[in-house]
């Protein structure tokens, strides 16, 4: 690759990086609002391996970069208003949170795959992979949880807020840096494709929506440009 693509994935991992490491304090925070041991022992063990991750694809950003502190810094304010707003204050909060929040993030992993390096891909879908489990619990236990009229509001409400504010940090992200524009080879059509992702994003996030009957699969066909403008900034 060009040092100018070895800069914008050193740049891309180093936001991963943070978000894996902002996901697994999330899960830790979690343990606390389990009902019982044995669901706190498995939210600690979906924790532990958020970390693991973080740890992997840190280390592969230390590959790329001498820097690699300051390639995570450059979106933290981003994430960090995105988690500080995670609806972790009880049980089923968490729940919502662990069933859309952290995998709209994963989701963005998966589109970028292919715009890697062989290296960088190998470590991230291993990260991706370790996470299959833990979404599919989490969609699981959420759905556990949406007996009554009360549950799904509250549960529609918190998504809505979660959307929101992962569109807005998606927009100002692709504001700040040029990182996936580059990696898209050329600014001509990356701004098309910046936006072709949001879209896959939009789309796979109101699938699982479909999926817990939160929405309904009529909904699906015009999801509406969300790089027009996002609720929640």
């Amino acid at each position: 690759m060009s040092a100018v693509r070895d800069l914008a994935v050193a740049e891309l991992l180093g936001v991963l990086a943070y978000g894996q490491l902002r996901s697994f304090s999330a899960m830790s925070t979690a343990v606390r609002h389990a009902p019982d041991a044995r669901s706190a022992d498995r939210v600690a063990t979906f924790a532990r391996r958020e970390h693991d991750a973080y740890e992997a694809l840190r280390g592969r950003l230390g590959e790329l970069t001498d820097l690699p502190e300051a390639a995570m810094d450059r979106q933290k304010a981003l994430f960090d208003a995105f988690f500080d707003r995670a609806p972790l204050d009880d049980w089923f909060g968490a729940s919502v949170f662990f069933a859309f929040g952290i995998p709209l993030a994963r989701d963005f992993a998966r589109t970028v795959v292919p715009l890697l390096d062989a290296r960088s891909a190998e470590v991230l879908v291993r990260t991706l992979d370790a996470r299959e489990e833990a979404e599919a619990a989490a969609l699981a236990l959420l759905r556990t949880q949406l007996g009554d009229a009360a549950a799904r509001r509250r549960a529609r409400g918190l998504v809505a807020d979660l959307l929101g504010r992962a569109l807005t940090a998606f927009q100002q992200g692709a504001e700040r840096t040029d990182a996936l524009r580059v990696l898209f080879e050329g600014a001509a059509s990356g701004g098309d494709r910046v936006r072709e992702l949001a879209m896959d994003l939009l789309a796979r996030h109101r699938a699982r929506l479909v999926e817990l009957g939160l929405e309904d699969v009529e909904d699906l066909a015009d999801p509406g440009d969300p790089t027009s403008g996002a609720p929640g900034a």
